[in-house]
């Protein structure tokens, strides 16, 4: 693995790196974030792969190098090593309502698939997975906890992917976005879109960004856009661009035969 020292090879070889991953260059930021998770292994249990692997999980299936900020990532990783309880603030969305929670659970194992870390966790007798890029906050508990003795991590994330495997993001959409809504924008689409932000071409002559987006699907794509008002506007696929027009047409119709 070229530009690795022995001890990052050895590191990244516990974490289940593929070498020909390394060769061929596996993100940076993907790698230096994997070899700090390592090095904050406790002394005692780096040589024990066996620990490692119920506490850390690489998914390299439909692998994009598509990497997202993880600001909690660390904080998260420690409560994993340390079988610590973790507090979580995240949102949840019901329709246009978006609600703002917080829960103390176990922190179990982290997993990264597709360049995108997600927290796996227990709380109230069933196990949660958290997306880390789209937790708001992550705050150690003083309290430990006892980790099941049936617990497989690997085993876990394959029957949690199966039963999801619709809910995988997949529909991509073009979109230009007003000043006004910029400022926000992850406040409805998730922290991971301040890099795109960030990345974006200069602003338009009316100030506006254009960005790509990615939705479960066009129904999805669709109401999430509508929430947004005027701030919003599809570029493409040309079938949602349509289809948010002859929403929106038929919202503005309601309305004034009301009146």
């Amino acid at each position: 693995m070229t530009g690795l020292t022995e001890d990052e090879v050895r590191a990244l070889f516990m974490l289940g790196v593929p070498g020909a991953l390394s060769q061929l260059g596996m993100a940076q930021e993907l790698k230096a974030a994997l070899l700090k998770l390592s090095a904050a292994l406790p002394a005692e249990r780096r040589c024990d792969e066996a620990w490692v692997r119920q506490r850390i999980h690489l998914d390299w299936s439909g692998w994009a190098q598509a990497e997202e900020p993880a600001q909690h990532l660390q904080t998260i990783q420690r409560a994993v090593w340390e079988d610590r309880k973790l507090w979580l603030t995240y949102r949840i969305r019901y329709g246009t309502y978006v609600g703002r929670f917080e829960r103390l659970v176990d922190a179990y194992g982290l997993v990264a698939k597709g360049g995108v870390w997600h927290v796996i966790c227990a709380g109230g007798g069933r196990k949660y997975v958290h997306r880390v890029s789209r937790l708001l906050d992550a705050r150690l508990s003083d309290e430990r906890f006892k980790r099941s003795a049936d617990f497989d991590l690997v085993s876990f994330w394959n029957e949690w992917c199966a039963e999801n495997e619709g809910t995988w993001p997949h529909y991509p959409v073009t979109v230009r976005i007003s000043p006004a809504l910029v400022a926000e924008l992850s406040l409805h689409f998730g922290d991971g879109v301040r890099n795109q932000i960030t990345e974006a071409r200069l602003p338009d002559s009316q100030g506006w960004i254009t960005l790509t987006l990615v939705f479960e699907s066009l129904s999805s794509a669709r109401g999430r856009i509508l929430g947004c008002g005027g701030a919003i506007q599809v570029l493409e696929p040309e079938a949602l661009r349509l289809s948010v027009a002859d929403f929106a047409l038929q919202i503005v119709t309601l309305y004034e035969g009301s009146g």
